[in-house]
Formats: C-alpha cells, sequence, structure tokens
C-alpha cells in the first residue's frame, strides 16, 4: 500500500532527524514510528482499562509474557482501586495459611 502524507515543517525535521540517527531511510523511519506510536496507543488503552493484558497481547501479537514487559518499561500500569489491592493481599494471605 503506499500511502501519501502532507508534513508540516517541524514533522518534516523530525523525520529527517530520526531517519538519520537510525540510519533509515524516510520511509522506514515512518514505520518505525508507526509501530512506535501503535504500542504506545495500545499501552494507554491498557492503562485506561479499556483492553486486558491478554487482549494488549492480542494486539500487539507479541506473548503476555512481553506485554507484561511492555507494560513494566513504560510504566502503563492501569489503575487499581485500593479496595481492590487491599481485598487481593487478604486473598492472597488466605492462599499461604493453607
Amino acid at each position: 500500500m503506499v500511502l501519501a502524507v502532507r508534513l508540516k515543517k517541524d514533522e518534516s525535521i523530525w523525520l529527517s532527524f530520526l531517519s538519520q540517527k537510525k540510519h533509515l531511510n524516510k520511509s522506514e523511519a515512518v514505520k518505525e514510528l508507526m509501530h512506535r506510536g501503535f504500542i504506545m496507543y495500545e499501552l494507554d488503552e491498557y492503562k485506561s482499562g479499556n483492553i486486558s493484558l491478554g487482549k494488549l497481547a492480542e494486539n500487539l501479537d507479541v506473548p503476555i509474557l512481553e506485554a507484561m514487559n511492555l507494560v513494566a518499561r513504560y510504566n502503563a500500569h492501569p489503575d487499581v482501586p485500593e479496595d481492590y489491592l487491599v481485598e487481593a493481599g487478604e486473598s492472597a494471605r488466605d492462599l499461604f495459611k493453607k
């Protein structure tokens, strides 16, 4: 697929900078940015609670462990209510009592 996009001057400068820094042609640089942008978008969806960890892994086409590593690397942990954490801690404690 061929896609033509108009870039503002500053966007063109960013693209040139990235392509030079990474030793990529501009087409490869755009693909790299799109890939990274999609990962960030999906991590934001996960952090917002819109998708599960399994769905994140599926959308990124990576194993769940790799998705967990991405969540940790980019600090994209979802906001979890405090009472949920207390309840989870009590459940975990009960498991170890047995």
